[in-house]
């Protein structure tokens, strides 16, 4: 018999081989689009959060059996259209939350310790230097407590910070006693904090959650992170925000073309690239987590791992 086509992206060379020895790979470069090129036949592909899986491209491939997230999100694939069609969708749960919660830590110094200002008087006087503020004492405010934002959490109480989080359930009694963390509303969480940062899954209920209504809550030297998914922030407002002088800045790791546009040269912002897992241990270990779920599926007596649904 011969073997079944994958569609792969970002998978380490070791990976490729270890699935070269059970399939026929046919490796597409980032930014080509997955509906390109022997999606009719293949029997699994690997998708990226910039990939958009619809009920469109799922009616033209008919052979589909997996599609295998290279990512924790699904919210880029129609996840109904899939189930309607029998695809099985896994992802990559757990493996990104160590190296997001460093960025996002990353981000927070970034800001507080005004770096992106200090930058630009380098070379003038000593003192031109912008004053920033510690940790230690400030509020933190999570909105999802969940595998990532407990990372966050565990790294900002390290710092002295104290933590408060909205949750729509109550987080494991676990990491509430080893933060200290306070559970609270999203309105008394935006009010209070002085740093906010989002770690919540898009869907409908997320989808815009934090709006001008939201922002307008936040103190003049507030910061937000995010490095969440972008719809969950209604970019029109954040930037209004931003540029006049309503919170005190962002760190964005998500965001659209509005975003960039206005924001890339602000002082008070700091945007990366997508980086949340742009780690060589967390792509490793995404990589690897793939290919598992490929190989699981084609072993009969094997329960899929990391399946999704």
């Amino acid at each position: 018999m011969p073997h079944p086509t994958v569609i792969a992206c970002m998978l380490t060379e070791d990976d490729l081989a270890r699935l070269r020895e059970k399939c026929t790979v046919h490796v597409r470069p980032m930014g080509c689009p997955v509906g390109d090129g022997h999606i009719e036949s293949a029997f699994a592909i690997v998708t990226t959060p910039y990939d958009q899986i619809t009920p469109e491209l799922l009616h033209r491939a008919q052979n589909l059996k997996l599609v295998a997230q290279f990512g924790a999100g699904t919210d880029n694939i129609d996840l109904e259209a899939a189930k309607a069609q029998g695809v099985i969708v896994t992802h990559t749960p757990g493996i990104t939350a160590i190296s997001t919660a460093e960025l996002t830590m990353a981000l927070i110094l970034s800001l507080t310790r005004r770096l992106p200002e200090g930058r630009r008087v380098l070379g003038e006087r000593p003192d031109a230097m912008p004053l920033g503020v510690g940790l230690t004492s400030k509020k933190l405010g999570i909105v999802g407590l969940g595998q990532i934002g407990s990372a966050v959490a565990r790294r900002a109480h390290a710092f002295g910070m104290k933590i408060l989080y909205h949750n729509r359930k109550q987080a494991n009694p676990t990491i509430e006693r080893e933060t200290i963390a306070t559970r609270c509303s999203l309105e008394e969480l935006f009010t209070i904090s002085d740093v906010v940062t989002l770690h919540c899954d898009l869907n409908p209920d997320s989808h815009q959650l934090v709006d001008a209504k939201v922002l307008s809550l936040m103190k003049s030297t507030a910061i937000l992170i995010n490095t969440a998914r972008a719809g969950v922030v209604e970019e029109a407002a954040l930037i209004r925000a931003i540029t006049s002088k309503h919170i005190g800045g962002a760190g964005l790791d998500v965001f659209g073309p509005k975003v960039l546009d206005s924001l890339r040269n602000h002082p008070r912002v700091v945007l990366t690239p997508h980086a949340g897992t742009a780690t060589k241990e967390t792509r490793d270990a995404m990589s690897n987590s793939v290919v598992e779920s490929i190989l699981s599926f084609l072993d009969e007596d094997a329960t899929v791992t990391n399946r999704k649904i």
